[in-house]
C-alpha cells in the first residue's frame, strides 16, 4: 500500500514518546498516511534512550512494554525519511544544543512543521527558516488552514 505525505513533519521526542505509548490525535494522523516523520539517529536514539528510561512508569500507567514501543517506533520511522546527522560543526541554533538536530532535520529534510512542548527551548522560537514550530494543538491548527484537503480528517 502506498502513502501520500500530505505534511512532513519533525516531532520532539517529548511529543513523540507518549504518542506512540498512547493512541494520540497525532498518531493517528500518521497511521492514515497524512503526515510523515522526518527523522535522523540522533532523534531515533533519543527516542530509544526516553522510552527506555520512562518505560517503567508508562508500563505502570497504560500496561503497554517499552520492547513494543521501540518496535512500533520502528514501524513508523519510515528509513526513506531518514536524513543526514547534523555536522558538528553546524551553527548553533537554539539555547539547547540538543535540540539543533531536530532543526537542522527540519531544514534538510523539507519538514513543513516541528510539533515540540519544549516551552523552554524550541516554542519560544516559534519558527526555524520559515518552519514554524508549535505544539500539536498549533500543528492541527496551522494544518486545517493550509491543508485542508478532504482526505485528512482532523
Amino acid at each position: 500500500m502506498s502513502r501520500q505525505v500530505v505534511v512532513p513533519v519533525v516531532i520532539d521526542t517529548n511529543i513523540l514518546v507518549p504518542s506512540l505509548y498512547s493512541r494520540t490525535r497525532l498518531f493517528d494522523f500518521v497511521l492514515k498516511g497524512n503526515l510523515v516523520w522526518v527523522w535522523n539517529s540522533f532523534i531515533y536514539n533519543e527516542a530509544v534512550e526516553i522510552i527506555a528510561r520512562l518505560g517503567p512508569l508508562y508500563k505502570k500507567k497504560t500496561d503497554v512494554d517499552p520492547y513494543d514501543v521501540v518496535n512500533l517506533l520502528n514501524l513508523v520511522f519510515d528509513e526513506s525519511d531518514k536524513v543526514r546527522e547534523m555536522p558538528t560543526d553546524w551553527p548553533p541554533a537554539s539555547p539547547d544544543r540538543d535540540d539543533d538536530p531536530f532543526l537542522f532535520a527540519a531544514e534538510t529534510g523539507g519538514a513543513e512543521y516541528i510539533i515540540s512542548a519544549d516551552y523552554r527551548h524550541m516554542l519560544k522560537l516559534d519558527n526555524f527558516k520559515e518552519i514554524p514550530i508549535g505544539t500539536p494543538r498549533d500543528f492541527f491548527s496551522w494544518a486545517k488552514k493550509n491543508r485542508p484537503l478532504k482526505e485528512i480528517r482532523f
